[in-house]
């Protein structure tokens, strides 16, 4: 039984070890996506890691529906596994379909908790630095893709 009139103001369990994800076996087998936004034009960034190779794919959309994401997919193909936080985007069901028309497993990783998603948090963080500092330099979306030549 846990009492309150302990005088340690802290647990002496220890977190459970991160667990590494395995690497997929080729490119594009597996991929964690994103949503970034909305921006202060109104707009999101579609975001795509592939888990192999870490190359990312950014999309400006308008909204954050499934629809959005065909040209990616149109470009790069279909992968095996599309892993998502559970956030609203990614958890109703125009996604679900989405999802199925495709043939991709959704895997659903904890919402708000960015080690979930590791790789794509660090991505969208540099993104959102990158947005900040256009707008003392310019257009946003020029200094996005500069961005994303450069990287």
């Amino acid at each position: 039984m846990h009492t309150l009139s302990s005088s340690r103001n802290s647990t002496t369990e220890k977190p459970v070890p991160f667990r590494m994800t395995s690497l997929p076996n080729g490119p594009w087998k597996g991929i964690s996506a994103d949503f970034l936004g909305p921006l202060p034009s109104g707009e999101y960034l579609l975001v795509v890691i592939d888990n192999y190779s870490r190359y990312p794919e950014v999309e400006v959309v308008s909204t954050t529906s499934a629809k959005q994401q065909y040209k990616i997919f149109a470009r790069q193909g279909v992968p095996h596994i599309l892993k998502t936080d559970n956030g609203p985007p990614f958890s109703g069901h125009e996604f679900g379909k989405f999802a199925a028309h495709l043939g991709s497993r959704h895997r659903k990783v904890t919402p708000l908790w960015p080690r979930a998603n590791g790789a794509i948090e660090q991505f969208n963080r540099c993104l959102v630095k990158v947005i900040r500092t256009a707008h003392t330099e310019g257009s946003w979306k020029q200094l996005l893709f500069k961005f994303l030549r450069m990287y």
